[in-house]
């Protein structure tokens, strides 16, 4: 999708995403420009365009760029840009498992996040079943991973979720990033609409 089908939108969806993993993706929407490099600026528009407010975006920003910056960099020199052809070196701990160690999507993960943890079996998570899978998907001493997997569940479900849930569609999307691009989409056309004269 371009900018232009979508009005001014500058994390717009590239048009050619080539070869990458979904989570290059799913990260591929904070990456503003598109030159492979994710900065700290990047981040905290990439999270503003999807809804998050001023503070917590730059709180955000600074936790993730902070975390996954050397892990991503190129050399061993410390830094809060991410690579985005090394995100999958970020993986951590404490998560559901639907991206493999290279960062590819594994749907036969995916259907098991939805076996085992769709209790009510609707095709959808609700909050108390995101809070026991964040629980139960924990590895007992790591503290970091379990804080980003909550962290990251919680930001979702009250960015993305609808009717107290998160559907499977939600979740895939989520994981390939195009749900970021939506989100954004919706923040934009709800501030056009609040800013057209009645």
């Amino acid at each position: 999708m371009s900018a232009s089908a979508t009005g001014d939108v500058r994390g717009a969806q590239p048009a050619a995403l080539g070869d990458r993993t979904a989570l290059e993706m799913h990260s591929a929407f904070f990456d503003r420009n598109h030159d492979g490099i994710i900065t700290l600026r990047e981040t905290y528009e990439g999270l503003r365009a999807i809804g998050i407010g001023r503070v917590l975006s730059a709180w955000f920003a600074l936790v993730i760029n902070g975390a996954l910056g050397l892990p991503t960099s190129r050399s061993f020199v410390p830094t809060l840009s991410i690579t985005l052809e090394n995100i999958h070196r970020a993986k951590h701990a404490s998560d559901t498992g639907v991206y493999d160690k290279d960062g590819r999507f594994d749907p036969q993960k995916f259907d098991e996040l939805f076996a085992r943890w769709d209790k009510d079996r609707d095709g959808a998570l609700n909050a108390r079943e995101l809070v026991t899978r964040t629980l139960g998907d924990r590895d007992l001493l790591d503290v970091f991973g379990f804080l980003a997997s909550a962290g990251e569940w919680a930001v979702l479900y009250a960015l993305a979720g609808k009717g107290g849930k998160l559907t499977r569609e939600q979740l895939r999307r989520m994981y390939d990033g195009t749900l970021f691009y939506e989100l954004e989409r919706e923040k934009q056309a709800a501030r056009t609409s609040a800013s057209a004269p009645a």
